[in-house]
């Protein structure tokens, strides 16, 4: 048993000399690929923005009217979600009578 042993890892021990090798002569003889030139900046002229009044833009203007009503819990409330992602609770809105 004892030389079947030695001859097992010889071969064993061969084939991964062997193997690289064989891995070593390949890339001796295909060098890497020349490196790209550097990249280029490319200009960009500055964009023409449309007229305002032709896209719906909002612009400085006279004073929104004031709503002094009370904020209504219908829709979405984004203050409450990211108030409760913080981990803060609110107390639960009052009922109407």
């Amino acid at each position: 048993m004892s030389i079947l042993r030695v001859i097992a890892f010889g071969t064993v021990t061969g084939l991964g000399t062997l193997t690289v090798a064989l891995v070593s002569a390949d890339r001796l003889m295909h060098p890497a690929v020349a490196a790209a030139s550097a990249p280029t900046i490319a200009r960009v002229k500055a964009p023409v923005l449309p007229d305002p009044v032709t896209t719906g833009t909002v612009t400085q203007g006279p004073a929104a009217p004031d709503s002094s009503k009370g904020r209504m819990l219908t829709g979405f409330d984004t203050e409450r979600l990211n108030a409760l992602m913080r981990g803060e609770t609110f107390p639960a809105p009052a009922r109407k009578r």
